[in-house]
């Protein structure tokens, strides 16, 4: 048992050391920087911590290997990206707090006999509706009202101070922008104010109003070239799921296919996809055609709202863009960790988030794994299949360990539902967006569509609701299990990259024996590859 524990010890600290110098030869900074700043925002705080890492780790690449230069120089880089993104994730979870400490400070207010009566302020994201049918805004607040025994208390700043979520009863769509005014607030878990009690004091700006006209006429055309699909429609492509079935979206999150809602980087690529499907008819040049569905691609975030995951591939297209046009193409993890960088200085009160964690874990696993998957998989299953297959097993390999940690769920039936709903999902938007797009002007297209989506409709619903129908893995509340489970889960997907290393190891060592007994073999070999190399 002892030679066990100490061969497991020693296999450790050889593959440490091998991704070390992999890392150190080949890695990029950026993706230091991106691990510095996901290790200080999953360590937590107030930032003092990370802060106390990054000066560690930048005194430490200050004085590490003096005397080899060149090794030095890239550990040196190396140790600073990491101590940057350390004292990135710091300065986030500074923000945070700070954002933090206004709210709790105004909802203590009831104790010394004060309570909240209104809020004003301006609409962060459009309203959204919750699963209860009510509605949630977020807003950044900009005044204040408190009510006492006999007297009333305003509170104002030039600028927004905070942004505090309210819900209020089901009333009209709200758009981003828009000013107003909720008395008559209560509070308690949540602020609740009835929606009679909301007013607009004015109007939003131009370039809000312009998006909220543009959403609403594209919107329309949606439901005139959907019919009864119409709420799945604005819901992937538009994010609104303001009519969308309770039960529906159920039957989504009961499969472990609700990621397929979410807009990401999935319907960037069929707006891409469809403006370079017309632009290179039009122009014929692959750059500017790139730059067009780039631009697109913007204009469809614009319009559909900066979510986490939305900005997490819109900065990954324009990052390899940007890669293109200067001759310096990236890899696909030196996108990730730019766009996580990005994210981190653009949005800091959404990095964290689980919808944020969720996307760039999947991203993480497709492109860790779905190779591997599909090496595997391509010897018995159809290329189209494999691809499809290994993509959702390496999206479900990414985000196991979430899914435990934090709902103590693990669905292993959403590899087949989200292979099968893929698909289908990948139809209904190409026909939804093109007879959204046309409806408008031609509005007798959606007696052609409508039947089409209804259709396609009613097959991802007997999709979701066979997955739904296979067992899920449910995990008690305890943390020490689901640690134990992300062990475990761990210890599974490290034998996808195993495996093939030791096939790898097994087969150099034999060939190593082989040229050991035949040395007259290994000279024949040298004198063949010298030849070729003349040739």
């Amino acid at each position: 048992m002892r030679l066990f524990y100490e061969g497991i010890v020693a296999n450790l600290k050889w593959g440490v050391r091998i991704l070390w110098r992999n890392i150190e030869r080949r890695g990029p900074p950026v993706c230091l920087a991106a691990l510095g700043l996901w290790a200080g925002l999953g360590l937590g705080g107030g930032g003092t911590l990370q802060l106390g890492f990054a000066v560690v780790f930048g005194a430490f690449a200050v004085s590490w290997m003096e005397l080899c230069a060149a090794a030095a120089k890239r550990g040196r880089i190396l140790l600073g990206a990491l101590c940057a993104g350390c004292a990135l994730s710091a300065g986030v979870l500074r923000f945070q707090t700070q954002q933090e400490a206004v709210p709790d400070a105004v909802a203590s207010a009831d104790v010394r006999g004060l309570h909240i009566d209104a809020f004003e302020g301006r609409l962060d994201i459009d309203s959204q509706t919750t699963a209860r049918k009510n509605r949630k805004l977020e807003l950044k607040v900009r005044a204040l009202e408190f009510v006492g025994l006999n007297f009333r208390v305003r509170c104002e700043w030039k600028r927004p101070a905070f942004s505090q979520f309210l819900l209020s009863g089901a009333g009209p769509r709200l758009s981003a922008g828009t000013m107003i005014r909720a008395e008559s607030v209560r509070g308690g878990d949540f602020f609740w104010v009835d929606a009679r009690d909301i007013k607009r004091l004015e109007d939003a700006r131009f370039f809000a109003r312009f998006r909220a006209v543009l959403a609403r006429h594209f919107a329309q055309g949606i439901s005139a070239a959907a019919g009864k699909a119409g709420p799945l429609a604005q819901a992937l492509l538009l994010g609104v799921k303001d009519e969308l079935d309770t039960e529906f979206k159920g039957l989504f999150q009961e499969a472990g296919c609700a990621h397929l809602l979410a807009l990401s980087g999935q319907h960037l690529s069929i707006i891409c996809a469809l403006v370079s499907l017309v632009g290179r008819r039009v122009a014929r040049k692959e750059k500017r055609v790139r730059r067009v569905s780039l631009g697109f691609a913007w204009f469809f975030v614009w319009l559909a709202g900066p979510g986490p995951s939305l900005l997490r591939a819109i900065f990954m297209l324009s990052i390899a863009e940007i890669g293109k046009a200067l001759d310096r193409p990236q890899s696909s993890f030196a996108l990730l960790s730019c766009a996580a960088v990005l994210l981190a200085l653009l949005a800091p009160s959404s990095i964290n988030s689980l919808s944020s964690i969720y996307s760039f874990s999947a991203m993480a696993g497709l492109m860790l794994f779905a190779h591997r998957f599909s090496g595997f998989l391509k010897p018995y299953l159809p290329n189209s299949i494999a691809q499809a297959l290994s993509a959702s097993l390496a999206a479900i390999c990414g985000t196991a360990m979430v899914s435990v940690l934090t709902f103590g769920t693990l669905i292993p039936a959403s590899v087949l539902s989200a292979t099968a709903a893929a698909p289908v999902m990948l139809a209904f938007m190409w026909i939804a967006l093109s007879g959204g797009l046309l409806a408008g002007f031609f509005p007798v297209i959606g007696h052609i569509t409508a039947p089409a989506l209804e259709l396609l409709q009613t097959v991802l619903t007997s999709i979701l609701a066979f997955g739904a129908s296979l067992p899920a893995i449910h995990l008690e509340s305890d943390m020490a299990g689901r640690i134990a489970a992300c062990i475990l889960i761990a210890l599974i997907i490290a034998l996808i990259y195993a495996v093939p290393w030791l096939q790898w190891r097994n087969s150099r060592r034999t060939m190593e024996m082989l040229d050991s007994k035949n040395p007259s073999l290994r000279a024949r070999g040298k004198i063949l590859l010298f030849e070729l190399q003349e040739e």
